[in-house]
């Protein structure tokens, strides 16, 4: 008579959607252009910077001193009140720096941003290194929805100083893409009276991808094999 079993004897499905799965999700590719400052040597303090006093300083500088072309770093820092005006991100050898000071009760912001070339609808995870310091503040990570002359922002997450070698320096967060351009911005602001900075080693942008793959477990004689699943009322006869 014709077999009818789901399984074999020799655990082999005879019927399709028997195998079980396994999710993995990995963050791959590489979304963020010139994002290891070793690589960047000094160009940062070569690129354009624009000065603000506005009410939100990080939009004004996406507004009125757009990100133009996709994968440059464009720079921004407050230049007078109702903030302190401090420099403009620069980069050495080995990292950027931003750079802060609270005069007066007056915060102070140093930053940089640039156009993403992503896919919307798409998840991406951003990551920030940072490097040892005593000083205080905190670096904020944004990403920001370009629409017609606006900005709407969409994700954001921040490293707290001081670190030292007991903190964490590797800090990620995540973000779906809205459209296939929005804007990376990151920042620092500190509470430091006297003139202080921050270095940031390394930035990463990696896009989220999920696969399936076969769970195997391993009989009783130590051979790896498939799980299967048996689904209910299964008729069984023999040949």
């Amino acid at each position: 008579m014709k077999d009818n079993k789901q399984i074999s004897s020799r655990g082999i499905a005879q019927q399709s959607g028997l195998e079980v799965f396994s999710s993995i999700t990995t963050y791959n590719g590489e979304y963020l252009n010139w994002g290891d400052a070793s690589a960047y040597i000094s160009q940062l303090g070569s690129d354009t910077d624009y000065a603000t006093t506005a009410a939100d300083p990080h939009t004004d500088a996406l507004i009125n001193s757009p990100a133009s072309d996709i994968g440059r770093w464009y720079r921004y820092h407050t230049s007078g009140a109702p903030y302190t005006s401090v420099s403009a991100p620069t980069n050495t050898t080995f990292s950027f720096v931003f750079y802060g000071q609270k005069t007066g009760g007056l915060p102070s912001y140093s930053g940089i941003y640039q156009k993403l070339s992503l896919i919307a609808g798409n998840e991406y995870q951003v990551e920030i290194q940072t490097a040892i310091s005593a000083s205080s503040g905190s670096i904020y990570v944004n990403t920001y929805n370009p629409f017609a002359d606006s900005f709407t922002q969409i994700s954001s997450n921040r490293v707290d100083y001081p670190v030292s070698n007991t903190s964490t320096n590797i800090i990620t967060s995540t973000f779906t893409a809205e459209t296939a351009n929005d804007i990376i911005q990151i920042y620092f602001t500190t509470t430091d009276t006297s003139s202080v900075s921050v270095a940031v080693t390394s930035m990463s942008i990696k896009e989220k991808q999920e696969y399936l793959v076969p769970v195997y477990a391993t009989d009783k004689w130590g051979n790896d094999h498939k799980v299967l699943r048996r689904t209910t009322n299964q008729t069984v006869s023999d040949d």
